[in-house]
């Protein structure tokens, strides 16, 4: 019971410490957390209706908000707007249909929808060309990896010249993660094309705020590929050079530089060719003849001559003497009255040709070596037998470039090729000198600096007296005559003197 007392009456002396100007702090911080509470606890829980809009959308979606009469709370300065939990959707819904907050996309569309009559056609244009690209933005800007989007659209205007028609070009710029802008370029070049009539993904241009090209670029299409395209051909002739050269004058003796004039143009060329040949696939031949027919149309189309004449009814005068010669002459007349009979003939041929006709498709190569300098010095006193001549020859011929270029000169080398060889050998003893002078800085760390260190230390330690020996405290009680209490304090509690006797043997040890 006595222990509880105590620890009261020692908390009331430290409390009484604390000065007035204290507990009044802390009951202002009190009260303070107690209206906190009570005001979180009674009103319903706020949840965000949204996050990250612009200032003038914010603004856009509060004036909303307090039109409506649905209360709200700022957080983040601003940039996140709560609501009342059971509100929400009901806020959602009132701001959708006011179409509150708006997109650039939407804003846009909105925009050119609500144009008055009287805008005129190249406003028309410009509206509907910057919601297109708002719109665009908005769809990379949901790829993965891509963080923001603008997109330039060039649309030319309409001609009634097909042949002068321009062609739409576009450009993409974008803010990507590291390693995501290489795989999205021919994706956001794709969309942009599919989403602009008349303009292909090779018109679209895709870079990043770096400056770097997404699309279109090839393998060989950035300045470092090119030059190490150019290098490696460059060391593959240098290396060709020096397998005709060793052979003829020796290792050592020569020095090579090689030049190489590359063009990395690409390009594509479709063709039609048109032979001399032509065979013939199809033949048709139709003929019609027409002498005359009963009652044939003769005269002009339309007019009354175009009927048949009519059948003669004159007598035919008889003629003096009767018989035969009457007959005669009677069928005579006859035959002259009848008219002549139109007579008519066609021929038609229709022949179809398959003319001698070849298209083919060329690509280039992405480089293409048009022409190889290479500059030799030799040392004249390895060249022997061989004459200059020879080895140009030898060196032009190893070469199926267009034009390759060989200068050689012929010079005496001084002996650096001997000061060479014996740097060589230094650089490769190099190593095993460095080791030796890392052994020699060791034992002079070891036998100079740390044995001696080691003995003065020891000769000091030595000069030392030594220390007194520690009294046990059952010597000390009874040197100090305090032998009767430490029987009394055994006597009463012997386990413990024991533990603790044991832990002194144990410290002996």
């Amino acid at each position: 019971m006595s222990d509880w007392r105590v620890y009261l009456r020692l908390a009331q002396t430290q409390l009484a410490r604390i000065p007035a100007i204290g507990w009044l702090a802390g009951g202002v911080i009190a009260i303070a957390l107690a209206v906190v509470i009570f005001m979180e606890m009674s009103g319903p829980p706020y949840v965000a209706l949204y996050e990250g809009l612009s200032p003038a959308d914010g603004g856009a979606v509060i004036a909303q908000l307090q039109k409506l009469g649905i209360p709200y709370e700022l957080q983040a300065a601003g940039n996140v707007i709560l609501v009342p939990a059971p509100q929400l959707a009901a806020a959602r819904l009132q701001l959708g249909a006011a179409q509150i907050p708006q997109n650039g996309a939407a804003a846009g569309w909105s925009k050119l929808e609500d144009a008055p009559m009287t805008t005129s056609d190249l406003a028309q244009n410009a509206m509907a060309t910057q919601a297109l690209e708002a719109s665009l933005e908005q769809s990379i800007e949901m790829m993965n990896g891509v963080r923001s989007a603008q997109v330039y659209l060039a649309l030319p205007p309409d001609t009634p010249f097909l042949a002068d028609q321009p062609k739409p070009t576009a450009s993409v710029v974008i803010l990507a993660d590291d390693g995501s802008a290489e795989a999205q370029g021919q994706a956001i070049a794709n969309l942009v094309a599919g989403a602009v009539p008349g303009l292909s993904a090779q018109q679209v241009s895709v870079e990043t705020t770096s400056g770097v090209a997404v699309y279109p670029v090839s393998g060989l299409g950035t300045a470092s590929a090119q030059f190490q395209t150019v290098a490696q051909i460059e060391n593959a002739a240098a290396a060709r050079i020096a397998q005709l050269l060793v052979p003829l004058v020796g290792a050592g003796n020569f020095r090579t530089d090689v030049s190489a004039n590359v063009d990395f143009t690409q390009e594509h060329i479709h063709q039609i060719s048109y032979g001399p040949s032509q065979i013939v696939a199809h033949e048709v031949t139709a003929q019609s003849d027409q002498v005359g027919a009963q009652n044939a149309a003769i005269g002009i189309p339309g007019a009354l001559s175009n009927e048949p004449p009519a059948a003669t009814t004159a007598a035919t005068p008889p003629v003096p003497g009767g018989g035969a010669a009457g007959s005669v002459n009677s069928s005579a007349s006859s035959s002259a009255a009848q008219p002549r009979e139109p007579q008519q003939s066609s021929k038609n041929r229709d022949q179809t040709y398959v003319v001698d006709q070849s298209e083919s498709d060329i690509s280039k190569p992405d480089w293409v070596v048009h022409a190889i300098a290479v500059s030799v010095v030799l040392n004249k006193a390895a060249l022997g037998a061989t004459s200059i001549d020879q080895v140009k020859a030898a060196i032009t011929g190893a070469f199926a470039y267009p034009q390759v270029n060989v200068n050689i000169l012929a010079a005496s080398f001084h002996a650096g090729g001997v000061g060479e060889t014996s740097g060589g050998l230094i650089q490769a003893a190099a190593p095993v000198s460095r080791a030796l002078l890392e052994v020699v800085a060791a034992a002079a760390l070891l036998f100079g600096v740390a044995l001696p260190l080691g003995r003065r230390l020891g000769t000091l330690g030595a000069s030392l007296p030594a220390p007194a020996t520690l009294q046990r405290p059952v010597a000390v009680a009874l040197a100090s005559g305090g032998g009767s209490d430490l029987r009394g304090q055994v006597t009463k509690d012997p386990a413990s003197a024991a533990r603790l006797l044991q832990s002194w043997a144990e410290e002996d040890e």
